[in-house]
């Protein structure tokens, strides 16, 4: 293991206030202006009475939207530069002062840097941000849970990015840990304690890697004792090289982000106990390498899952739906949940139909779909509902077990991977799973975000859980 530590990012949280007023900045707009240097830029600069100034067209009536991409644009201007606090001195609403915040929050967050000799691009002092708000006790009100919310979402992203010679399931198991020192309770089933609960499918994609697998239990009781819990389960696979059925070599980098869901489940709980949310809210995160070892799992193989069925093992690189099937299956029996959310990385055909626009929902139920579809759209995590595949799907049929883990032939099928986790889901408890796998990371930076991982689900999932339990 090498001596750089866990979990560290270049830049961390970002303080904000709310005010009321601050010194009129229209002298240097119009310095900016008059030297023939248009505002609506994010990279138009001068001195002015706070030292560096950003101009960002936008105006004091202007929308949630409009206020979170000048937020942005301002963050990616101020990256670098060697100053320490940040105003935006119009006087917005509550709804666009917090939009302001969180985008400029999100913008400015920089998850990992391990070069011993950083960029100025990648560095940034910035610890401050005060904005000028029309009611700033509103507005602070108003951002406490989305303080909590990014500071959940910052954590996932810095997780995400973890190369997977540092962050396997054991050290992401020891730094989960960490979350008892927030009221969590933590467990971990070793390979041993799975072995003895029949986790023989989420086992065997582990088979192949030095580092064994292990389950983490994450609980969070602030609501009533006797009320049963929601029940989140995540795909951590830390590094996903395929199996047996190894990946191609182009960007196979980017499968160190292949625990993403796990990582935006843990986000989510951190955010839950931070803001000490009165919710019953239990994860579930199923952690393993899947490595194409000597002792690697082969096609053709059947294992005996924790629901009692045997599943033929068509494609070593299925192995998302293997991991969650032991884990919902697991959790629904012990946990008792009331409704279950699923997050993954799961395949990669949700991108044919929804692109990088959306990510995949899949529901057995309507209420529970819309409630997540909602939070989906306040949050920004946006989910668009698509459907399962029959129960009664060939694709799901072996010839000699009760299900395989995919078709042998034809295209990679996002309806066919969520149709095979219902089957591990009890008819009677509401069941959704969202395919996140075109949403986790940024190719390039955009006006949005950094390149790099986007910390996706963890906002969706609280405003959820805050709403509905």
């Amino acid at each position: 293991m090498d001596s750089f530590p866990l979990g560290v990012a270049p830049h961390s949280a970002v303080t904000i206030r709310f005010v009321e007023a601050l010194p009129d900045p229209s002298p240097v707009i119009a310095e900016i202006i008059g030297g023939g240097r248009s505002p609506g830029r994010a990279d138009r600069y001068c001195a002015g009475p706070w030292g560096l100034t950003v101009v960002v067209g936008l105006a004091a009536d202007a929308t949630p939207a409009q206020a979170a991409k000048a937020g942005a644009l301002a963050a990616a201007a101020l990256i670098g530069e060697a100053i320490e606090e940040a105003v935006c001195a119009i006087a917005l609403s509550t709804e666009a002062s917090v939009a302001f915040a969180r985008a400029f929050r999100a913008r400015l967050f920089r998850p990992l840097s391990l070069k011993r000799a950083p960029r100025a691009e990648d560095l940034c002092r910035l610890g401050a941000l005060t904005l000028v708000a029309a009611k700033p006790k509103d507005a602070a009100r108003a951002w406490a849970p989305w303080q909590a919310i990014a500071e959940g979402t910052e954590w996932a992203r810095s997780l995400c990015a973890e190369p997977g010679n540092r962050l396997n399931p054991t050290t992401f198991a020891r730094i989960l840990g960490g979350l008892g020192d927030l009221g969590v309770e933590v467990e971990v089933l070793d390979a041993a304690a799975m072995a003895r609960e029949g986790l023989n499918l989420h086992l065997a994609v582990g088979r192949g890697s030095a580092t064994p697998p292990c389950v983490v239990v994450l609980r969070w009781r602030g609501g009533e004792n006797d009320a049963a819990p929601s029940l989140l389960v995540g795909k951590g696979i830390t590094f996903d090289a395929g199996g047996i059925c190894l990946k191609r070599a182009a960007h196979m980098e980017d499968m160190r982000g292949d625990m993403a869901g796990a990582a935006a489940v843990a986000g989510a709980i951190r955010a839950l106990a931070l803001l000490k949310s009165p919710v019953n809210v239990t994860a579930v995160l199923a952690l393993a390498e899947n490595m194409p070892g000597s002792r690697a799992q082969r096609p053709g193989d059947v294992w005996l899952g924790h629901a009692g069925k045997t599943v033929e093992v068509i494609d070593t690189d299925a192995e998302g739906r293997l991991v969650l099937a032991d884990a919902l299956s697991w959790g629904c029996a012990t946990q008792k949940p009331r409704q279950v959310a699923a997050l993954s990385t799961l395949t990669y055909a949700i991108m044919a139909a929804l692109g990088s626009h959306y990510a995949g929902l899949f529901a057995t139920d309507d209420n529970l779909a819309s409630a997540l579809l909602s939070s989906g759209e306040a949050s920004g995590d946006r989910l668009w509902r698509m459907p399962f595949t029959p129960a009664d799907d060939p694709a799901l049929k072996s010839e000699i077990a009760d299900l395989r883990n995919c078709p042998p032939v034809g295209p990679p099928d996002a309806m066919n991977a969520a149709g095979f986790l219902r089957v591990f889901v009890p008819e009677d408890i509401p069941f959704a799973h969202l395919d996140i796998a075109a949403m986790t990371l940024k190719a390039e930076a955009d006006d949005t975000l950094p390149a790099g991982p986007t910390g996706f689900g963890v906002a969706c999932l609280v405003l959820w859980l805050m709403a509905k339990g």
